[in-house]
């Protein structure tokens, strides 16, 4: 089904041109067309086709036509496209080099897009796209160094320091989901044990629930789900939590306590300005930040060197919400949505 959605046509104008920025998953994707202030325009958003390379390129190439042809904006004012994808990302060369959400290896994802719609596209990984839309237009607007920190399905981050996004020497830096933070924890998809994800991403909050439920411990998830238990979700977690259900409020704790474990690593390993998080975990909102800053606060009380960094501001949500992905990728355009 496909999602439009057209609430700025005041963008329509005589201003210096436009971007188109696509947000692209393993199950759907949203473009939306970016004015040179940072406002979004034309939206749209419809199912991927992961089927093949081409078919999912074509899907997109569908989005951007359908963006420019809906917006009313004449096709000369479109300065490029850019392009967030999931997966690992060569973006000098352009091209996805492995994405098992689109089932994509070594794709030649500029050239074709180039190809197909007749204007210049830039592309990166999708998480790091993220980070330069919060740093640009979001809760790090203004600072010139920040870690973006995802939390949802999967854990990923991207670093900006000194104004430039750091990759790594291989390609990986922010992979920070698949460090260990317990010895011999619970297993990872990525094959390790006591990895951040295999803690505290979603699916690892629902399942530390599951595992509390089915020692015989009673908990309003059981009324929730409607005995179901395979059904619970992080979401439902948190809810709980929210009406003082014992067994959610010790699962969400637990939980905060590894996330805020890794925010001070990365804290004192590379000392941002600000650590801002997205994703459906942070969603939860009060319910998950107020313990995250209980235990930073009690770190920074009992470490005279992480209190030399930590402060309440340093831990941020995302302030672009369901617009980080499209407002991310308009940034990857040269010339557009600079510092």
């Amino acid at each position: 089904m496909t999602t439009v959605n057209s609430f700025s046509a005041r963008l329509i104008s005589t201003e210096p041109g436009y971007v188109v920025g696509v947000d692209a998953g393993g199950s759907k994707v949203a473009a939306g067309l970016i004015s040179h202030d940072g406002q979004v325009g034309f939206t749209i958003q419809h199912p991927m086709d992961t089927r093949g390379a081409e078919a999912s390129l074509a899907c997109i190439t569908g989005a951007v036509e359908a963006v420019i042809a809906g917006s009313g904006v004449e096709r000369s004012a479109i300065r490029g496209v850019g392009l967030g994808i999931p997966g690992i990302v060569d973006a000098e060369r352009g091209i996805g080099v492995a994405s098992a959400n689109l089932g994509w290896r070594e794709v030649p994802v500029r050239q074709r897009l180039n190809e197909l719609l007749g204007l210049p596209c830039e592309i990166e990984e999708d998480v790091r796209t993220a980070a330069l839309g919060e740093a640009r237009l979001g809760a790090g607007r203004g600072l010139d160094s920040l870690f973006f920190l995802v939390i949802g399905t999967g854990i990923a981050g991207a670093l900006i320091l000194n104004g430039k996004l750091l990759k790594g020497a291989d390609n990986i830096a922010g992979e920070i989901g698949h460090a260990m933070l317990v010895a011999d924890g619970p297993r990872c998809k990525c094959g390790g044990r006591g990895c951040f994800e295999a803690l505290a991403a979603g699916p690892a909050i629902a399942a530390r629930a599951r595992g509390k439920l089915e020692k015989g411990t009673s908990s309003l998830l059981l009324n929730l789900c409607g005995g179901d238990v395979a059904s619970i979700t992080a979401k439902m977690v948190f809810e709980t939590a929210g009406q003082g259900d014992p067994l959610a409020l010790e699962t969400v704790e637990e939980t905060c306590e590894y996330v805020a474990f890794a925010l001070q690593f990365i804290a004192l390993d590379v000392n941002p300005q600000v650590i801002i998080l997205a994703g459906g975990v942070p969603r939860a909102g009060r319910q998950f930040m107020e313990p995250v800053l209980r235990r930073l606060e009690r770190q920074a009380a009992e470490s005279v060197v992480f209190s030399q960094t930590f402060h309440p501001e340093m831990v941020r949500l995302s302030a672009l919400g369901d617009q980080v992905g499209v407002l991310g990728a308009a940034t990857l355009v040269p010339g557009f949505l600079e510092y």
